[in-house]
């Protein structure tokens, strides 16, 4: 098992995906850069949501890469453990001891949620593309901040809805 440092991550998870590329998880590195990339480019269409979405992308990832980084480390004393030292010798060999990847919550992503916001952000993109002055107007009236603050809120009672707890 090849060992993975742990700064080197956090050092190469600066660029968003460049960690979990260094850690071998190139699916979901892919996923970080091009969704990174995507709001870089539409930050002069929407200057009001996309450097929110970008920095909520970037700190996102950089936490899990050192996550992940920090499983592989443990998976590495395990492995070693069962590999060299004595008591070792009896265990089952991994992956049957190891201990498993920390998982993540899998949140179903609701089609209709999903939906509409596919169609939100194509009628706003249409409406700055075909409609300029209109798309002006609505900048200046700082309707960006007003859609991050209800998105905000609106997720926020999405969470306090789901949770039965509170």
């Amino acid at each position: 098992m090849i060992k993975k440092k742990r700064w080197l991550t956090f050092m190469l998870a600066m660029v968003p995906g460049l960690g979990h590329l260094y850690l071998g998880f190139k699916k979901q590195g892919m996923q970080f850069m091009i969704g990174a990339f995507a709001c870089i480019i539409c930050i002069p269409s929407i200057p009001q949501v996309f450097p929110f979405a970008l920095a909520a992308l970037w700190f996102y990832q950089l936490f899990d890469a050192l996550q992940k980084a920090t499983w592989n480390k443990l998976a590495a004393a395990e492995h070693e453990r069962l590999m060299y030292e004595p008591e070792g010798f009896g265990a089952p060999w991994p992956p049957l001891s190891m201990p498993p990847m920390p998982d993540y919550p899998k949140d179903d992503v609701n089609p209709v949620l999903l939906g509409g916001s596919c169609i939100a952000a194509g009628v706003i993109l249409l409406i700055i593309t075909m409609f300029p002055d209109l798309w002006l107007l609505l900048s200046e009236l700082n309707v960006g901040t007003v859609l991050v603050s209800l998105g905000l809120i609106g997720y926020g009672l999405h969470m306090l809805k789901k949770n039965t707890k509170a």
